[in-house]
């Protein structure tokens, strides 16, 4: 488990929200310190109302400060918990957030070979951080001060019984604290059969097809079986720990109870105390014996989130994409080189390709192609930044890619991918989607690109609706989309991935069309697996597998 001073981790958090905090800080003390009196008016009420002088009006007149003792500390707790859970929610959404902006900023080397689930459930972990704030701790801290209130006032009352409380107290704590450990114990195990058995349920569900043709269907149930006698096995383990857990608690507090009654017995008889007093001091003790055993489950309770806390710090220290690179692409991009590269995705798998060398220049027209698994789209990704080459050297404009911060080089890069997404909406919205432009400017580049009458074959031109993705257009629709709104954004480099691909031969004539006549004056790279048509590219890369 973590240690505790993770949980310090969290201050600079907290310091944000300073005034609800100390607001929270001071109705948690305004409600202890409220119910201080309570049971002390208690004993004044039964030693001199009550059994001695009778008076009515003094008995509606205690119970009338009782009340509003219990109104106010009843408001104070309800101002606390609102502050607290303000709090706890603000703090675990801005550390999600943290962990989102890290989790997209690190490189992908490192999120290429770890599972999403994992990454998702480093996210989910910020929700048990803000279990530090939750009712249940602000009522133990709660207990703890009435517990330290109760006590100076037990002392006030008769220091010899507060005495033998105080002795009693951490017998109390190791007692429930040795049961306690049994059912967390016991709790553990019990969810551990728990997801085995969920996971049995989902294997046997995700294969039934295959269980019905290889008749499986015994074998299954005989290991399903197996494993729901284990979780109730471990389930009766867990509520008899539960059970032995809350009689222990029970027989602890009777057994001191009347150990404290026989001593209180003894002063009374003596002279030395009084009834009211003993009500008094029983209703303080309560108190007492009440924070110990909320001391007991502290350490369950904070533990996971000092856990968690340190785990997420461990994902918010990793170094990210941009680590040790300090230069910022603020200029066009105007020449590309590759000197020599190679990569692979790991150090155990071959090469996708090696010394790489080419170079590309502003207006050049580049035509990348190459079968399945040749690398194609690797280089792409080689050019993005998004992975670092085994060795040799990426530049642009003669600076070193490793020192060119990765999203200054990606604001100046343009892809359009084989899977085109588009957003509920227009197709002028989808076209303008991230861009600074107007219609008039879209209506231009499309008169340029000679896609006008493309475009009002739609139902309704520019403004036709897209309800879902590409629904309300076809797939070589979305492809004219997509590629009309990478002209427009007039990035330095364009990249298309497969533009031709998978589209009717009306659209794959037009793009190439828009290609071959566009006066695009930055780099142009398009990847295909075919040349027809591609006769206007002054520039061909051709890769091969490596052997």
């Amino acid at each position: 488990m973590g240690p505790w001073r993770n949980l310090f981790k969290l201050v600079p958090f907290i310091g944000k929200y300073r005034l609800s905090f100390m607001f929270g800080v001071g109705a948690v003390l305004a409600s202890s310190i409220l119910t201080v009196p309570i049971p002390y008016l208690t004993g004044i009420l039964l030693d001199r109302v009550l059994l001695k002088d009778k008076n009515i009006n003094d008995m509606f007149l205690l119970l009338g400060m009782m009340a509003v003792l219990y109104l106010v500390q009843y408001a104070c707790s309800l101002l606390s918990g609102r502050l607290f859970v303000k709090i706890s929610y603000s703090i675990v959404n801005e550390l999600k957030y943290l962990v989102m902006s890290k989790v997209l900023s690190l490189p992908m080397s490192y999120l290429s070979t770890t599972e999403k689930g994992y990454l998702q459930g480093r996210v989910a972990e910020c929700n048990s951080v803000g279990n530090a704030f939750s009712p249940v701790i602000i009522s133990m801290v709660l207990s703890v001060l009435n517990a330290m209130f109760a006590v100076i006032t037990m002392f006030a009352i008769n220091y010899k019984i507060s005495c033998v409380v105080i002795v009693l107290v951490p017998v109390f704590i190791f007692l429930s604290k040795s049961s306690n450990k049994k059912f967390l114990n016991s709790t553990r195990e019990m969810m551990e059969s728990s997801a085995v058995l969920s996971g049995e349920v989902f294997e046997s569900m995700n294969g039934i097809e295959d269980i019905k043709i290889l008749g499986g269907k015994e074998t299954q149930l005989f290991k399903f079986k197996s494993k729901m006698n284990e979780l109730f096995h471990h389930s009766v383990k867990q509520n008899k720990s539960l059970i032995f857990l809350t009689e222990n608690v029970s027989l602890l507090n009777n057994l001191f109870t009347l150990i404290i009654l026989l001593i209180s017995g003894i002063l009374i008889l003596k002279g030395q105390f009084t009834v009211g007093m003993y009500t008094s001091f029983s209703l303080y003790t309560t108190k007492v014996f009440a924070s110990a055993q909320s001391l007991t489950s502290l350490n369950t309770i904070l533990k996971p989130v000092c856990l968690s806390v340190e785990r997420i710090y461990q994902l918010l220290d990793m170094e990210d994409e941009n680590s040790g690179k300090v230069v910022e692409l603020d200029s066009r991009i105007e020449t590309i080189e590759f000197l020599r590269v190679g990569y692979r995705y790991r150090s155990d798998l071959p090469l996708v390709f090696n010394d790489l060398t080419f170079s590309f220049t502003r207006g050049d027209k580049v035509l990348l192609l190459g079968d399945n698994g040749t690398g194609k789209t690797t280089l792409i990704k080689l050019l993005l930044g998004l992975y670092q080459p085994a060795y040799g050297i990426i530049s642009f404009n003669g600076i070193h890619a490793s020192s060119i911060q990765s999203d200054s080089l990606r604001q100046r890069i343009g892809v359009v991918s084989q899977s085109t997404f588009l957003f509920r909406g227009t197709v002028l919205d989808n076209i303008l989607y991230g861009q600074n432009c107007n219609r008039s400017t879209v209506e231009n580049l499309i008169d340029e690109l000679g896609l006008k009458e493309y475009i009002d074959r739609m139902p309704k031109g520019l403004d036709t609706e897209i309800n879902q993705n590409t629904s309300g257009v076809s797939g070589g629709q979305a492809q004219i989309i997509a590629f009309i709104r990478a002209m427009l954004a007039d990035k330095d480099v364009l990249i298309l991935d497969e533009p031709t691909a998978n589209v009717d031969e009306e659209t794959r004539r037009i793009i190439i069309h828009s290609l071959r006549e566009q006066r695009y004056m930055g780099i142009l790279i398009v990847i295909s697996h075919q040349m027809e048509g591609m006769d206007f590219f002054n520039k061909t890369i051709h890769l091969t597998k490596t052997l």
